[in-house]
């Protein structure tokens, strides 16, 4: 707006600025492209004043209009700038033109430049092209060269197929005189089973279908026949006199079997593939002398641990009852069953015929090594169970021992059969030794003891996965159970049989008899021993039929006792005291120790009445006698029906001030005498410190119905008597007395 400041030089300078400020149109970059920047608004006020200021001072004719003016004005500069600008250029132009020509010649020599490189890029190219011809040439040529390698390696791979399956033909059919010699003269060791291991390979190939047709096989299979039968009379030979070996005395069949046999297996195999009847003939001598040898060990270990069995062991005389006992007027008898009238037995040979004594635990001992039986020296005797353990751990070992064995070596599937044959003499030779103990044994305890072994010995085998016992356990039990039942019916039946022929108490002993700690401890042996579900269904019966006996000879001995009635309770008491004490010992469970505690229980609520009738006698007929006649009378409803009409007329006063009077005087002397009694008649002093803490309880109860009695009969008044009342807290002061005294 130069031209405007020129023409209108009253122009405000804002307003100038404003205009110059304004945007114009911009190229940017490389791309030419036009942008248009954003147009700020342009502010017009001060040109608004500065035109009404003008036509306010004007005349109002064209002239003095300021716009006409400046437009007029602005016409006439831009028609001079727009001449001067065409005359510079022309100016331009002409100075442009001279320097073109100028430049003329440099700009031939680049175009001379331009063509002899294109003449050098088409002499590259006509190359370029030749080298091209030239590689798709050598190119077929690599591709021919390919496929004739490839025919190459094809009849190379072919070749050495038919090399490799001729050699193996060849070896298979050809039979070298080293071969024949090391069959028929060398030393069979371990070298030799890599000759026979050749053998095998020649016979299992000339006997293929496809190679009997040959005749170089037809030549070869004669000589190889003659090679097979004369490798299974040296095989056999030689198995023979290995197992042979085995008979010797002393002999470490285990080493021979592992370190020997084992090693030479492929003897076996190779019979079993070439000659069947030379192998099965092989496996009946090994299980004829195996079956042997075994039936010898065990008769030999057997005898020998026989000799380490207590010398005394339980007889027919050894039942609850013994028959001695029995014998009417002969006292020596029972001297004689404790080893005092005759021939001295020691305790230790004897052994416990009905307690425990820690029998039971060879049963966590299963697994410990048998017996040795060379350890006499020691003089170390062994109940028969154990010995019996050691016969079925070294029976169990052996087996399981054998079977590997037979497996390893003749890698059959009939190694259970071949093993049942091995040990059957000797599995039937521990049937006959036991069969033979059996009729003499009495040991209930260890009966049971050895019919639990068996089931552990089941137990194992099965974890071991061998069977082949099973049948074995079977038949010993079979032998067991019926044995441990009748040992059972003999102990019930001599129960039974003294209770028929009246069996006594010496000199009217009261405290625990013999027959009764005996029946105890073999109750409680017999219920810890049974605690599979299988020996306790067996045993069951038996025990509760001798129970029965039990407690009808204990009645029956109870009623034999000369003397007041009460030594009869205190009988009764002490033995089913002393069952429930070993069954407490033993921790047998409730259902085992319950009759005898109903029956204890009875018992001891007889004794107490009889205490207090014998004692107090007077105070228990009285309130028992007027119990009932004061029964519908109500001490309350009495104190609020009126007058007072006294006590019925069926309640005899005047004994019942006798009876206060007589029990004031004399109670202290009477629990004191009850005292005494009840701590001399019971062996158990837990037992008898309960049994008195009863009666004194009951004396109470006594004492407290006939305050009742009185009260009732007395309800408006007290009774004559009423300062003779002996108070409840004294009678318990006295009853705690005795308890604190013990």
């Amino acid at each position: 707006p130069f031209w405007l400041h020129r023409l209108w030089p009253e122009l405000p300078v804002q307003c100038l600025a404003g205009m110059a400020n304004k945007p114009v149109a911009a190229t940017t970059g490389e791309e030419g492209e036009e942008e248009l920047p954003p147009f700020e608004s342009i502010d017009f006020t001060d040109l608004h004043e500065f035109i009404e200021t003008a036509r306010a001072g004007g005349d109002g004719s064209d002239e003095a209009d300021p716009v006409a003016v400046a437009l007029k004005r602005g016409v006439q500069e831009t028609n001079r700038v727009a001449a001067d600008i065409d005359g510079q250029l022309e100016r331009l132009e002409g100075e442009s033109v001279a320097d073109y020509v100028a430049c003329f010649q440099s700009f031939e020599d680049l175009h001379q430049e331009i063509v002899a490189t294109d003449a050098v890029l088409e002499k590259m190219e006509r190359m370029l092209g030749t080298y091209q011809y030239d590689l798709s040439g050598i190119s077929d040529e690599i591709q021919i060269l390919q496929g004739d390698s490839q025919q190459m390696n094809m009849k190379l791979r072919n070749r050495r197929a038919l090399q490799k399956l001729m050699n193996e033909y060849v070896s298979s059919v050809v039979v070298s005189p080293q071969l024949i010699r090391c069959i028929c003269e060398e030393e069979i060791n371990e070298e030799y089973l890599g000759h026979l291991t050749e053998l095998n390979k020649k016979l299992d190939h000339v006997t293929q279908i496809d190679m009997q047709n040959l005749p170089s096989c037809a030549q070869s299979t004669p000589e190889l026949e003659r090679l097979r039968t004369k490798a299974v009379a040296r095989i056999k030979e030689f198995l023979m006199q290995k197992i042979n070996a085995l008979k010797k005395p002393k002999t470490n069949l285990q080493i021979i079997q592992r370190n020997v046999l084992v090693r030479y297996k492929l003897f076996t195999q190779f019979l079993a593939e070439h000659h069947a009847a030379v192998a099965d003939e092989v496996k009946l001598h090994y299980v004829t002398t195996m079956s042997a040898v075994y039936l010898k060990q065990f008769r030999t270990y057997v005898s020998c641990l026989q000799k380490l069995e207590l010398e005394n062991g339980p007889t027919r005389a050894d039942t609850l009852v013994s028959d001695q006992w029995q014998t009417a007027g002969n006292p020596m008898s029972l001297l004689n069953q404790f080893g005092f009238g005759g021939k001295t037995v020691n305790i230790k040979d004897k052994g416990n015929v009905f307690a425990l004594s820690g029998r039971n635990t060879i049963l966590k001992e299963l697994d410990k090594d048998p017996i040795i039986a060379h350890s006499t020296q020691n003089k170390v005797k062994y109940y028969h169970e154990q010995l019996f353990r050691s016969h079925q751990k070294k029976l169990m070992d052996k087996a399981i021992s054998e079977l590997r064995f037979l497996c390893d070596f003749f890698n059959t599937h009939d190694a259970p059969m071949l093993l049942h044959e091995v040990l059957r003499m000797t599995k039937q030779n521990l049937l006959d030794s036991l069969k033979e103990f059996l009729p003499g044994c009495w040991d209930s305890v260890g009966l049971l003891l050895m019919i639990r072994i068996v089931e552990s010995c089941r137990k194992y085998m099965q974890g071991q996965q061998v069977t082949c016992l099973d049948s074995y356990f079977d038949a010993l039990q079979q032998q067991l159970w019926p044995r441990l039942e009748c040992v059972l019916k003999e102990n019930t039946a001599s129960l039974r049989k003294a209770t028929q022929q009246g069996l006594t108490t010496p000199s009217n002993n009261t405290h625990g008899h013999l027959v009764t700690r005996r029946y105890a401890e073999l109750a409680a042996s017999l219920h810890a021993l049974s605690t599979s579900e299988s020996s306790l269904a067996e045993v069951e019966k038996p025990l509760q039929s001798m129970q029965v006996e039990a407690r009808n000879l204990l009645e029956t001995m109870a009623s034999k006792i000369e003397g007041p009635e009460v030594n009869a309770l205190v009988f009764l008491v002490n033995n089913y005291d002393l069952v429930l004490t070993i069954f407490h010992e033993r921790q047998l469970q409730r259902s085992a120790r319950a009759v005898f505690e109903e029956l204890l229980s009875e018992q001891i609520q007889r004794f107490v009445e009889s205490q207090l009738k014998r004692h107090f006698p007077e105070l228990v007929s009285f309130v028992t006698a007027t119990e009932p006649m004061v029964e519908g009378l109500d001490e309350n409803s009495a104190r609020a029906a009126g007058p007072y009409q006294g006590p019925p007329s069926s309640v005899d006063v005047p004994r019942m001030d006798q009876v206060v009077r007589s029990f004031a005087r004399d109670w202290k002397q009477e629990t004191d005498r009850i005292h005494q009694n009840v701590m001399t008649s019971f062996q158990n002093l837990s037992n008898g410190m309960d049994i008195l803490r009863q009666v004194l309880m009951q004396l109470l109860l006594y004492y407290e119905r006939l305050t009742t009695i009185i009260n009732k009969c007395f309800p408006q008044q007290q009774a004559p008597f009423q300062s003779q009342l002996v108070t409840r807290t004294t009678i318990l002061t006295e009853i705690k007395r005795y308890s604190r005294s013990f």
